[in-house]
């Protein structure tokens, strides 16, 4: 890196963050000779990258002053429209299609602008993740446990299924603390604190579901994608590899794989999810009665 790109990366910085607000003077050629020791095309060139970003433009009798984002939506543009736009495009595109090239092209502002709004790439995308988990709607509590869980389990899969890339945005390991996802987690330990269960077993199933919710929730965007690539259903391609799985199961290795190729089996994520929950929570039944 230059000695000027390193120069209008601090300036730049300065810009984003919003010590530098729209309308404020920027250092001049001649401030940056002296503040940062460097010759004057050295510091005219600095300037000349940060108006090529678009963040400055020259003012007559006032020098180089901060750019206000222009050609957007003034309404859009604020850091929680930015963060809506976001999710449209993953919600159509998928997650790793949201480049702050990509949000800024959709939002029709130069691409160091987008970071006026949100300040990195992996902050967008916790504050993309926040906003789609305050759609799950935590149920009140009804007194029935089981109906209270079903309740939750419905309506985060309800959003995962507006928004196919959640799932995979979702770190079981090392979840971040999101003051959207709380409700739900409370509505939901509550629910199994009422069967019985002490505090760490009551957490162990809470994780379980959420897992089990997520696993079925990582086929979504996966299938959309393929789907859209190769023009097929899940079970028009499945019809396409009917021949190759009969010749790598014959019955007297495989009877039951040859079973069920036999019957047929209608992928359908919404009845795995459904029989996987029931059965579950028929395993919490059992073992709190």
């Amino acid at each position: 890196m230059s000695r000027a790109e390193q120069i209008a990366d601090e300036l730049r910085m300065r810009i984003v963050t919003g010590r530098l607000r729209p309308g404020d003077a920027v250092p001049s050629t001649r401030a940056i000779m002296r503040d940062h020791n460097v010759a004057m095309a050295t510091a005219s060139r600095v300037l000349s990258l940060l108006q090529a970003d678009g963040l400055i433009e020259s003012v007559p009798g006032r020098g180089s002053v901060v750019l206000a984002p222009d050609g957007g939506d003034p309404a859009v543009l604020t850091a929680d429209g930015v963060v809506s736009a976001a999710v449209a495009i993953a919600d159509a595109e998928s997650l790793a299609a949201v480049s702050m090239r990509r949000l800024a092209s959709a939002l029709e502002i130069p691409t160091m602008a987008v970071y006026r709004y949100v300040p990195s790439r992996e902050q967008l995308e916790f504050a993309m993740v926040d906003r789609v988990l305050g759609e799950v709607r935590a149920p009140n509590a009804s007194g029935q446990w089981r109906a209270d869980l079903e309740a939750a389990a419905t309506s985060m899969w309800a959003t995962m299924v507006r928004h196919p890339w959640l799932a995979g945005a979702l770190s079981m390991t090392r979840p971040a603390a999101m003051p959207q996802a709380m409700p739900l987690a409370e509505s939901m330990l509550s629910a199994l604190h009422a069967t019985g269960l002490d505090p760490v077993q009551a957490f162990t199933d809470y994780l379980g579901l959420l897992n089990l919710i997520r696993a079925v929730g990582l086929t979504l965007e996966p299938e959309l994608a393929d789907a859209a690539e190769t023009g097929m259903s899940n079970d028009e391609w499945m019809d396409t590899q009917v021949a190759e799985l009969r010749r790598l199961t014959p019955p007297d290795r495989f009877p039951n794989m040859r079973r069920i190729m036999e019957v047929g089996y209608p992928y359908d994520p919404e009845v795995l999810l459904t029989s996987a929950l029931r059965r579950f929570l028929d395993g919490i039944e059992s073992s709190v009665s």
